[in-house]
């Protein structure tokens, strides 16, 4: 695993990364060994000490008139996840309002990337309230590297009440025994005719077309009348397909 990564998810610059790293695997050290272990510049050793001790990540002592630094404890790392989070929910109802103001009554998005995925699962989250419905068309094999991610969060979805129908390709026979076993879903198998690189979600006024290719792209169209018809569309695969045994 990049341990860079998570960090820099956090605010830490690449630099800061390296430098808190090389600090956790050193233990207590001057600035001359920090430097050494993260092959950066001095001064922008220097200049990472100094912003890492405001975030409250570094500290340090006086030995014989030489300052040794030392990492704070990697739990820590939760207190800024929890500001960050604590901020963002602060600002979403003013953001939700400025968005309201607009007047747009379909909107069109296209996004990229596995942050982008990120974002629209828990987009789900957001809209959908207690005993709503997730449909999704069209489940197959395809490696997003969300894995581990989409069970974490299809946890949380049942936590919140959330239904989910899904109709899944024949060939995703891993993610089809997993929905089998899950709350609050129900699945059926697509006919192999089926069978596209394409996904497609559909969640209160939103629906969302994932085309899977090296990098998956993601088109999110907000209009309650062309998700209706999706529905439509979702209601007449699903009177065609098979029970997942």
């Amino acid at each position: 695993m990049d341990l860079m990564e998570p960090l820099k998810e956090l605010g830490f610059t690449e630099a800061e990364s390296k430098v808190y790293l090389a600090l956790l695997e050193l233990g207590s050290s001057s600035a001359g060994a920090i430097i050494s272990k993260s092959g950066l510049q001095s001064s922008v050793v220097y200049n990472c000490m100094g912003t890492l001790m405001q975030k409250g990540m570094v500290t340090y002592s006086s030995k014989k008139k030489t300052r040794i630094f030392s990492a704070v404890n990697p739990k820590h790392l939760e207190g800024i996840l929890n500001e960050k989070e604590r901020i963002v929910l602060d600002a979403i109802p003013i953001l939700a309002k400025m968005s309201n103001a607009s007047g747009n009554a379909h909107t069109v998005s296209i996004f990229e990337g596995r942050k982008a995925a990120i974002t629209i699962f828990n987009d789900i989250l957001y809209t959908l309230k207690k005993n709503e419905e997730h449909l999704v068309i069209g489940i197959s094999e395809n490696d997003s590297g969300l894995g581990d991610f989409v069970k974490r969060w299809e946890d949380k979805r049942v936590r919140n009440g959330i239904r989910k129908r899904v109709l899944i390709a024949g060939d995703a026979k891993i993610w089809l025994d997993y929905y089998r076993k899950q709350k609050l879903t129900d699945t059926r198998v697509l006919p192999n005719l089926f069978k596209v690189n394409l996904t497609i979600n559909i969640y209160g006024p939103k629906t969302v077309l994932v085309l899977w290719g090296k990098y998956p792209i993601y088109v999110m169209v907000e209009s309650i009348d062309i998700a209706n018809n999706f529905r439509r569309y979702f209601e007449l695969l699903w009177s065609s397909s098979k029970k997942a045994g």
